[in-house]
This record gives structure tokens, C-alpha cells and sequence, in this order.
């Protein structure tokens, strides 16, 4: 079994060395083969560059994939899914997370633990879960994230899911296979930040069974300033919301597509775990 890190990256330069440290040290705690794969969304700034530095300087696996331009959260996302699928095999996992270091790796180890625990497709790092807090997000953001958690929890309502829009999460392999063959090239169809919702309501249809670990996110430790275009979010992720209400894609056939078969199961040997 191995783990595959999807890293989406536009210019993060400076957060490319504390986090692919923070991933030396987990491999080594973890017994973990991992290997990183990083997406340059065609940053103007030496990201490529110090992925590939840090990554020899430290002995870490990376598998780096650039974009000439930027095309948004969403093609990263996509060509880091696409990239998944043809370097790796039955059995393996593939984690998304942000590549900015507000986000911690180490949890990866209870992420992947309970999903082995509870045979689970997703796990989620969420910010609304008993022991979940959030340091040095902006109030307004907070609000703005809160909000849209409990009206997708109203309207949409996917089993397990409280937060619908943190892109840091754990899948299995034969959940992502099963994605891709049922959406094809339509499985990532938003650019931007609303890109995680629209793949959790979009893997909704298949049934995933999906648990939520609580994540302490350390916006405090993010040493560029957010790329998040807060008014075009907000208006996708509103679009999204009316598209769901409105989605009557029919589920009764899907067990006749799709076969049964698990992503093998292989217990994480953890030294030095409190």
C-alpha cells in the first residue's frame, strides 16, 4: 500500500520546505511509503523549483506535474486525480490537502486508521467536529464557511458530511475509480474553490460511506495571503446549492455498474505514537 499527497500549489514558494518537513517526519513516524504529488498551477514564483530542491534535500518521493497558466483550484485538482489513477494501484489511497502548511499532515494517521476501522471511501479533516478550532481565520470567513455548512447540511444532506468545503481529505482508491468511470471528464466541472463541494455532492449519487476527523486548522502558519475570490465562491457556491435542489439523477442502478470489490485493507505499522 502506498499514499499518494495531492498538493495543489500557485505560489507557494515559502510554505514548500516547513510542509514537506512536516512529511519527512511523518513518514519516518509512520512506516508510511507516501509519495507527493504536486500540481504547480502555473505560479510565477519558484514553487516548481523548491518542490524539487526540498524534495531531494529530504528524501521525499515527489511526482511534480506543472500547468503553463493558471486555470484554478478545480484543473489542479483534476490533473492530480488524473495523475493518481495512472501511477498508482489497487490498494492505495490518495490524499488532497492544501499545500500552504495551515493544514496538518500528521493527522493523516487518524484519517487513514479510521477509515481502515470502518471499511470508509472518504474521510474528511473538518472544522466542525468535537475538537475541531481554527486559528487566525478572518471572522468574516469563519461566518461565510459556518454558513455554508449548515445550509449544504439542510439541503443537500450527504450522509456524514458536516464540512462540505475543506479540501483536505482521504479517499481510497476504488472510491476514485469509481468517480472517474461514472463522470469521466465531467467529474471536475468548477475551476475554482467551489470545486469541493461540487465533488462531494457529485460522489454523493454513488453512495460513499464517509467519516469526519476533527482538524485543527492553523491559518496563522499560512505565509502568503489567501487566493480565494470570496464573491465568485460565494455566487458558485450558491449555484451549486440550486443545481443540487434541482438534481433528480436517478441511484437504483449503480450497484449493477459498479462491482463490490474493496480497496485492500493493509494495517499502518505507527512507532512513537502518543
Amino acid at each position: 500500500m502506498s499514499l499518494f499527497v495531492l498538493l495543489p500549489a500557485y505560489n507557494e514558494q515559502e510554505s514548500i520546505r516547513p510542509l514537506f518537513k512536516r512529511f519527512q517526519t511523518l513518514e519516518q513516524i509512520s512506516n508510511m511509503k507516501m509519495q507527493l504529488i504536486l500540481v504547480d498551477d502555473g505560479s510565477s514564483d519558484k514553487t516548481a523549483q523548491t518542490a524539487i530542491e526540498e524534495s531531494q534535500s529530504l528524501g521525499i518521493s515527489l511526482k511534480l506535474v506543472q500547468h503553463s497558466q493558471n486555470g484554478g483550484l478545480g484543473q489542479a485538482i483534476k490533473t492530480g486525480f488524473t495523475t493518481f489513477l495512472e501511477i498508482s494501484k489497487e490498494g492505495d489511497f490518495l490524499a488532497a490537502m492544501d499545500c500552504d502548511n495551515t493544514q496538518p499532515p500528521e493527522l493523516l494517521i487518524k484519517m487513514y486508521d479510521t477509515m481502515i476501522a470502518g471499511s470508509y471511501d472518504i474521510a474528511i479533516a473538518s472544522r466542525y467536529r468535537k475538537g475541531s478550532k481554527v486559528i487566525g481565520l478572518s471572522k468574516f470567513r469563519e461566518i461565510m464557511s459556518y454558513g455554508a455548512s449548515w445550509l449544504f447540511r439542510i439541503a443537500a444532506r450527504v450522509p456524514g458530511v458536516r464540512d462540505y468545503t475543506c479540501g483536505y481529505r482521504l479517499y481510497n482508491r476504488t472510491f476514485v475509480s469509481k468517480l472517474d468511470m461514472y463522470y469521466g471528464d465531467n467529474l471536475f466541472t468548477e475551476s475554482g474553490f467551489a470545486c469541493m463541494i461540487d465533488l462531494v455532492l457529485k460522489a454523493k449519487v454513488l453512495k460513499p460511506k464517509i467519516v469526519e476527523i476533527p482538524m485543527v486548522l492553523r491559518y496563522d502558519q499560512k505565509p502568503t495571503a489567501s487566493k480565494m475570490k470570496i464573491i465568485k465562491t460565494i455566487t458558485r457556491t450558491l449555484k451549486l446549492l440550486y443545481k443540487n435542489l434541482l438534481s433528480t439523477a436517478p441511484t437504483s442502478n449503480l450497484g449493477q455498474t459498479f462491482s463490490k470489490q474493496e480497496t485492500t485493507r493493509v494495517p499502518l505499522k505507527i512507532t512513537n505514537r502518543k
